[in-house]
């Protein structure tokens, strides 16, 4: 019996204490301010998915506008991440819609491009965040670089050195990444955390290939948009259809209409090539009505900074300061005295004109191996060794997306198939994945490395890994090493990569034969076939 009694105790005092538990449970949540739901709308910043209760944002401006709205009878607290704003100097300040209560905020800083807000009110509220510097005018410095295409090791160094200098924000001028895959851009983005004022983007050529615009919109922002910051404005465009249509133009012609402070332009790709070259719009009609709106005796056009060819230049196009800044990662275009360096440019913007500085980085270096994975295991293949393989020899060119003939010269290589043959080679059904030092990486089938198995010698011939191109090697050939084929007549044309490539891979991704020529191999990979996805 008296162990009966204990039981039925126990069972009370067990249903007291869930009772209390749940009591002051209702009181911690009556006491604290409740996550309620609450809508946010955004200017110059982009609303980012997240699976957290917080809403996370980034900004594409230096200043930026959030509108909350709690729905009809509702209050609450809303937290807010905004991220890519200078954390340390923003101001917050809040404006309640017309006979409403202004809300409280907290601020939080999480890192010196991260803010947290904790936001309690109701109604309708207005959170305006700017750096306090904003409306004090020049000078001021901004950084900038062009055509990182994936390689993190030089990004990394320009990050490092970014960070050591004044510079409020930095501009990317596009190519961000190799081949506009979302693997690449989340590198892209990892390696930008390090960096600690904001940056903001345009896209490039390599930017938008296969559905990267895409990621682009939804991680960086809009394809072309404008901003002020201490009394200039700063256009931001997209010139990565290798030109600018009609629509744009007209944009701009607008914005530049509306105000009389200096101006400063930004696109990946030039109106003109100062080398002479054709590095530019395709387009000459639409880069003389580019140059006529920016170069006009009316025009408040200080500065037009382009990336898209390798290397750093300073000059003028038509009157106005022209900087070429593509020495972000992208293999070189020019002798180091002729601006063939990596970099980024530091720019200081004041009454008296913009000042302009390269910013010399030093390459990191790289190995000169070559990794091969297979069926049998790995190899890792020395530049001596590489050399001694080295077979093949001939005049060779390309044809790229445009129908222009490129890389011609003299190319010792190695036959692919004897690199491969050292893991195990390859059988019908299997891939070849190689990759590149910039993160790019690219498929080949059984049929392009075995041609003579499905008669691709003549339009293709052998594919070899060149490690030689007019008697220059690696390192100083910037290149290297390097996909190659051996056609019988020299040239690997549109027409021959259309013929000679597998469903799903190289002409069906992108319509290039250059593309199959891929720059900076540091890996093959033999993928079997019961192995692809």
């Amino acid at each position: 019996m008296a162990a009966g009694i204990n039981k039925r105790l126990s069972a009370v005092i067990t249903s007291v204490l869930i009772l209390l538990m749940a009591v002051i449970c209702f009181i911690l949540l009556s006491c604290s301010p409740r996550q309620s739901a609450v809508q946010v709308e955004a200017e110059g910043a982009l609303l980012i998915p997240s699976q957290e209760e917080e809403t996370r944002l980034r900004a594409y401006c230096p200043e930026i506008a959030l509108t909350l709205t709690w729905q009809e009878g509702e209050s609450g607290s809303a937290a807010l991440v905004v991220e890519n704003i200078a954390a340390e100097s923003a101001e917050v300040k809040i404006t309640p819609a017309a006979g409403q209560q202004e809300a409280s905020c907290t601020v939080e800083k999480v890192s010196p491009t991260v803010l947290k807000l904790t936001v309690k009110g109701s109604g309708t509220q207005r959170l305006e965040l700017k750096p306090a510097s904003a409306d004090k005018g020049m000078p001021f410095q901004f950084a900038v670089v062009g055509d990182c295409q994936g390689r993190i090791d030089v990004l990394s160094k320009i990050i490092e050195e970014v960070n050591k200098s004044d510079a409020d924000f930095l501009i990317c001028l596009g190519d961000l990444v190799a081949s506009g895959s979302d693997e690449e851009y989340k590198a892209f983005q990892e390696a930008m955390l390090k960096l600690n004022c904001p940056y903001y983007t345009i896209p490039g050529n390599h930017d938008v290939k296969g559905d990267g615009i895409d990621y682009y919109r939804n991680n960086f922002g809009p394809e072309y948009y404008s901003f002020d910051y201490r009394g200039s404005r700063f256009f931001l465009l997209n010139s990565s259809s290798m030109g600018m249509d009609d629509e744009q133009l007209a944009w701009l012609q607008e914005k530049l209409g509306e105000g009389e402070q200096p101006a400063y332009i930004f696109l990946h790709v030039p109106p003109v090539d100062p080398r002479g070259g054709d590095h530019a719009f395709l387009d000459s009609n639409q880069a003389q009505a580019f140059i006529e709106l920016v170069a006009a005796p009316t025009s408040p056009v200080k500065g037009i900074f382009s990336g898209h060819i390798h290397m750093f230049y300073q000059g003028q196009i038509a009157g106005v300061d022209f900087v070429i800044s593509g020495g972000g990662g992208a293999s070189l275009y020019a002798s180091a005295d002729q601006g063939g360096y990596y970099h980024f440019a530091l720019c200081r913007a004041a009454a008296d004109g913009l000042q302009v500085e390269p910013v010399k980085i030093e390459a990191p270096s790289r190995s000169d191996e070559l990794v091969v994975n297979g069926k049998k295991g790995d190899v890792i293949i020395s530049q001596d060794e590489l050399e001694e393989m080295a077979v093949l020899e001939g005049e060779l060119s390309f044809e790229n997306q445009f129908g222009n003939f490129k890389g011609k010269g003299i190319y010792r290589a190695v036959p692919i198939r004897d690199l491969v043959e050292k893991v195990g080679g390859m059988e019908p059904g299997d891939n070849l994945m190689v990759y590149a030092l910039d993160g790019y990486s690219q498929a080949f089938a059984y049929e392009n490395v075995y041609p003579e198995s499905c008669g691709w010698t003549e339009r293709q011939g052998e594919m070899a890994l060149a490690v030689e191109y007019n008697n220059t090697s690696v390192p100083e050939w910037p290149d290297g090493y390097r996909i190659a084929f051996f056609p019988e007549d020299g040239v690997y044309d549109n027409e021959d990569c259309s013929l000679t490539s597998a469903p799903g891979q190289g002409w069906h991704l992108y319509q290039s034969a250059g593309a199959r020529w891929v720059r900076n191999v540091i890996r093959l990979e033999v993928v079997p076939c019961q192995d692809q996805e």
